[in-house]
């Protein structure tokens, strides 16, 4: 089996209708989709907070309706490409000065020549959520737009060599204006060289580059990850990519450099033609939402599998622990989640979850533990 049939089949294991036929086709290549999402959902711990005296939990009961289009391009073409807009309308039972209406905005577009490829995204996000950086603060929901625009070409050098180069930029806003949250850019760069040991695997030989700009003082950061690494098919049934090196940062503050392990990975095992399981793992530093320094360490194990032909289930786990630089604090976060998918008809699907998450923290300067529920009820529509 080839690795595009592959990844087609592990396709059909989603529970979105994937096939619904266009609300409107623009001559041969291009359709337009008209897409929306109903959900309620109960959040028992709205902002994270600790549940202690002066930190009291808020629980609600949200509702979103989600209208959208998304423009689809090129499917007879070596380039494709997508357009997706939506608008999200948020409704809170009993907090309503949480009500929000959140635009957002996802392009991308990919060219596949015989030795050249090229991809293109750019989004525009306008987010409203808790931050677990802030968790025991007692700070509320946090508005913010997020913004991302990149790209990558890999061309062929050989028969069995490819390089490959990106740049990706991502931004995140603060719109509430509190003193604690500080605007952030970040620039990233990498470069890789794939030879191909076998007809469906490439080893590499990456670095990448990373410059973080904080709009604050002395808070900007760069980062160094050279890696060694493979991708394709590593056997009939295991396929995906990782990386692993050295990564190294240098800080504007003090006591902010710092280097360590690096590790990037993404792998899928198909157990069955209707039983698939992931696994992604990663080690790199990143910048908090108060313009600190983090190094994180995350593992998430994943399943997804077909009970019937328009049922599905899925479940999830996930580690993640935070180092924060020049604070004395370390958590460790895990998260859970199991659920259902049900396919009524080509542009209809149904969706119900259950998410928990506990986040265990030894940070000195107050308590940020909490446990979280979240259940979550939803319809999907794309005609």
């Amino acid at each position: 089996m080839t690795t595009k049939s592959r990844l087609a089949l592990l396709s059909t294991l989603a529970a979105t209708p994937a096939f619904a036929a266009p609300f409107l086709a623009i001559g041969d290549n291009a359709e337009l989709f008209l897409t929306a999402r109903t959900e309620a959902r109960y959040e028992d711990n709205l902002t994270f907070a600790s549940g202690d005296v002066g930190n009291p939990t808020i629980d609600d009961t949200i509702f979103e309706f989600v209208p959208g289009v998304e423009l689809t391009f090129g499917k007879s073409s070596l380039t494709k490409g997508s357009l997706v807009f939506f608008e999200r309308f948020t409704a809170y039972s009993d907090n309503s000065d949480l009500n929000e209406t959140l635009a957002n905005f996802i392009a991308k577009s990919t060219y596949e020549g015989a030795k050249l490829r090229l991809g293109l995204n750019a989004s525009f996000k306008e987010q409203f959520q808790n931050n677990r950086d802030l968790a025991g603060t007692g700070a509320a929901l946090i508005r913010s737009d997020d913004y991302a625009a990149g790209g990558n070409a890999e061309v062929s050098v050989t028969e069995k060599s490819k390089v490959g180069v990106g740049v990706q930029y991502d931004a995140t806003d603060y719109i509430d204006g509190s003193a604690v949250l500080v605007d952030r850019e970040t620039y990233t760069v990498p470069v890789n060289y794939y030879f191909a040991v076998q007809p469906k695997l490439d080893l590499s030989l990456g670095v990448q580059y990373r410059v973080t700009q904080v709009d604050v003082s002395n808070g900007d950061y760069e980062d160094v990850y050279v890696n060694v690494g493979a991708r394709g098919e590593f056997t009939p049934k295991l396929l995906g990519s990782f990386s692993l090196g050295y990564n190294s940062r240098t800080g504007d503050a003090s006591n902010s450099d710092n280097d360590g392990l690096g590790l990037q990975a993404g792998l899928t095992y198909v157990y069955t033609l209707k039983t698939q399981f992931t696994l992604d793992a990663s080690n790199d530093f990143s910048t908090g939402a108060s313009g600190g320094g983090q190094e994180k360490s995350s593992l998430i194990l994943g399943a997804r599998s077909k009970i019937a032909e328009d049922l599905s289930a899925f479940a999830s786990v996930g580690y993640e622990k935070t180092d924060f630089a020049n604070v004395d604090r370390e958590d460790t976060f895990i998260s859970a989640r199991v659920g259902l998918s049900y396919i009524l008809n080509q542009y209809v699907s149904f969706d119900a979850s259950y998410s928990h998450y506990d986040n265990a923290s030894d940070g000195a300067s107050g308590n940020a533990d909490f446990d979280a529920n979240i259940v979550s009820l939803s319809a999907n529509l794309r005609y």
